[in-house]
């Protein structure tokens, strides 16, 4: 497992309390681990955790609803 989803995983378990298992491929929104409140706060500790800045059309479902697909868009940001 990446360390963008240990840091990731850690921050919503600690947030929402959630003790379940958690799949980086997961849906946390279809899951009703994260609400759309949460989910931009994760999107938030992200840029902030991970020193990169997400663009307004970056923060759409696709790109927020998963670890993986977080992670790959942290990892896009980083590279731009």
């Amino acid at each position: 497992m990446s360390t963008e989803i240990d840091t990731l995983l850690a921050y919503i378990r600690s947030e929402t309390g959630h003790v379940g298992a958690i799949n980086p491929d997961d849906d946390l929104l279809a899951a009703g681990i994260l609400d759309s409140f949460s989910i931009v706060t994760l999107a938030m500790f992200a840029q902030e955790q991970f020193g990169v800045e997400f663009e307004a059309e970056d923060l759409v479902r696709d790109n927020l609803a998963s670890l993986s697909s977080l992670v790959a868009l942290i990892r896009r940001c980083a590279a731009a």
